[in-house]
């Protein structure tokens, strides 16, 4: 017992020097570690100046900025007054001088959303090759539904969905000539 006695009295006083050599050694390793952080951290970024001999001045940067303004495609009064340089095929609208006409116009995609019919009309205004194609949302195709070549006037096409497509949102794309009209449609 007398052993045990001694033995935790020298344990204690182990202690004391111990917690003593560390609260001094924390102290110094503190103020060590401060330093080294200080050390490491960015010093405040410098002023960025222009050293050009020839640098310009506020009062010499003058910017003129010209907005957009884009170009009519219509016609004015006068010109629109002037005959038509080319007949009106049928059905088709006219064109005038200095003025392109459209080949694939008036494109509608009915009913949105659909269930299992889907109906497309258009109008061309020159004979003219004409595919409609179903994409997804990612833009991979689906499937083809027309490709063939078609007479100028309005055209209206049916197509039976319901084997072909899953439920969701998919893009009609109708392609005349090297005119693309893309329409968003629904399947229910």
């Amino acid at each position: 017992m007398k052993k045990f006695y001694l033995l935790a009295i020298s344990f204690y006083f182990i202690l004391l020097g111990a917690r003593a050599f560390d609260s001094k050694s924390i102290l110094v390793l503190r103020n060590e570690t401060m330093d080294s952080i200080r050390r490491l951290q960015p010093k405040p970024a410098s002023k960025i100046t222009d050293t050009r001999p020839d640098r310009p001045t506020r009062n010499e940067l003058k910017i003129n900025i010209t907005p957009f303004k884009p170009i009519s495609t219509r016609t004015s009064s006068a010109a629109s007054s002037s005959p038509a340089s080319a007949p009106a095929s049928a059905g088709g609208p006219q064109k005038t001088a200095g003025q392109d006409v459209k080949a694939l116009s008036n494109v509608k995609v009915f009913p949105n959303p659909v269930e299992d019919q889907i109906n497309i009309s258009y109008s061309l205004s020159k004979d003219a090759n004409v595919t409609v194609k179903v994409m997804d949302v990612l833009g991979n195709e689906i499937a083809t539904l027309l490709s063939q070549r078609l007479p100028a006037g309005e055209q209206n096409h049916s197509f039976a969905i319901t084997t072909k497509l899953n439920s969701g949102y998919y893009f009609i794309r109708v392609i005349a000539g090297n005119e693309t009209i893309i329409k968003r449609v629904s399947v229910l």
